[in-house]
């Protein structure tokens, strides 16, 4: 006896759920373009479903609003930055690799994510939402946070300087690299340079970072 052959129009549970999926992702990454373009402000449902190729019904199943888009754009970033450093630097005990891993992270991440630092960078701008404004000031303040356990750590360890508000020392790295995310449509030729990263890195932590002598 053979099994009933499944109807024309079913697919397995699997399938289907792999076509929902990327389906989410297709709806999110035009979303992704038109907030680039655009703006936050400017940009609404209807535009992003009909760039899609969809109904605002559609775009509503996966997306309660535009919100809710754009909070999963900053968990990707949180993902890559925040998760991963931590994660990154669990294993390692010198405050010192620590915070160069973490430097090298971030400043690879503001390649990678181009596009996502961009929407967040200019919904910072040109919105003064709460709906925006406080995610954004959420995430940062914890990368703030991150990185000041960090330095404090050196601190303890003599590895920073002690007299170095340790706060301080994370806005400026943080400051860095938005400037870097920021800059990089200019093309500009230095951070075509294979060796501009590890030169970047070795920077802050002298400007910022090095011990008294």
């Amino acid at each position: 006896m053979t099994a009933p052959r499944r109807r024309r129009n079913e697919l397995p549970r699997s399938a289907a759920r792999r076509t929902k999926a990327e389906r989410h992702r297709q709806l999110l990454d035009h979303a992704k373009q038109l907030l680039s373009s655009l703006g936050y402000r400017a940009t609404t449902l209807e535009q992003i479903a009909a760039a899609a190729g969809v109904t605002e019904a559609v775009l509503h199943r996966h997306f309660a609003s535009k919100q809710a888009l754009f909070l999963e754009i900053l968990e990707e970033v949180r993902t890559a930055t925040l998760h991963r450093w931590s994660i990154e630097t669990a294993s390692l005990t010198d405050p010192l690799a620590k915070l160069h891993t973490i430097i090298e992270m971030y400043l690879e991440t503001t390649r990678q994510l181009a596009l996502e630092l961009r929407i967040l960078h200019r919904a910072l701008v040109e919105s003064d939402e709460a709906e925006t404004r406080e995610p954004l000031r959420s995430f940062y303040l914890s990368c703030e946070e991150l990185l000041a356990g960090v330095i404090a750590e050196g601190q303890q360890s003599g590895v920073f300087r002690r007299s170095l508000d340790p706060r301080v020392g994370a806005w400026e790295l943080l400051r860095a690299a938005l400037g870097y995310s920021l800059t990089q449509p200019l093309d500009i030729p230095l951070y075509a340079e294979p060796d501009y990263l590890p030169r970047a890195v070795e920077c802050l932590l002298n400007c910022l970072l090095k011990t008294d002598v």
